[in-house]
């Protein structure tokens, strides 16, 4: 009988500790607002609506994970330059950032019982693609309304937000999470839009800044396993 709960006070303990030193998968919702730029001094608000995935390893106090964050929204008014021409008007925009995240949690700092703040930062590689409307402008007859401009980015993120401290992952612990960051662009591609089943790149050039913006988001989630 000793030896059984011997044997029960081990499994326990150990069960105890399973939500460190573990790998995870984290998944949420996230809602963005953004002040994005493009050239000649454009500017507009967006807001998306989206998810976010947190694939990670976590010890005692940190917690390193590979992150994206995809959202949709639409954009207005912005200008940028493609393939020696000038366009403008209003489009869909799609955003896919990911990149490595390293959070730390403050054990000292509980809001709540069982939550604990955490802080996290890295940095973000990003894919934003911009399928312009029907009533889009452009000084030139290369874009067209079967074509959308990608452009690849680059910067930071920081994240603070609090977590369910729970002592198993197969609790599903919540957590809630601000999200900033900033990104500007490098590369620039057109892509034929005509078929959706395949991606066809008609032309690639260098794209430094001519499309950035601050990114602000609010993501709520839980450890799915």
């Amino acid at each position: 009988m000793k030896s059984i709960i011997a044997v029960l006070i081990l499994v326990t303990s150990l069960s105890a500790q399973a939500y460190r030193y573990k790998f995870n998968l984290k998944g949420g919702i996230n809602q963005t607002w953004a002040d994005i730029k493009g050239t000649d001094n454009s500017e507009d608000l967006l807001h998306g609506t989206g998810f976010n995935t947190h694939f990670g390893y976590k010890w005692k106090y940190f917690e390193l994970t590979f992150s994206s964050y995809i959202y949709w929204g639409e954009m207005d008014g912005l200008q940028f330059n493609a393939q020696g021409e000038t366009i403008r008007g209003e489009g869909k925009f799609r955003h896919v950032s990911f990149g490595p995240i390293l959070r730390y949690q403050f054990r000292g700092v509980q809001p709540f019982k069982n939550w604990f703040l955490f802080a996290g930062l890295g940095p973000v590689w990003s894919l934003q693609t911009i399928k312009m409307d029907d009533d889009f402008t452009s000084t030139g007859p290369k874009f067209n309304r079967d074509r959308k401009l990608t452009f690849e980015s680059t910067g930071g993120i920081l994240a603070i937000g609090i977590e369910e401290d729970l002592p198993y992952k197969e609790m599903h612990p919540v957590f809630i999470e601000l999200v900033y960051s900033y990104k500007k662009s490098r590369k620039l591609s057109v892509v034929d839009a005509s078929d959706f089943t395949e991606t066809d790149i008609l032309s690639v050039e260098e794209a430094d800044q001519d499309l950035s913006g601050h990114f602000f988001g609010i993501s709520v989630g839980f450890t799915v396993f």
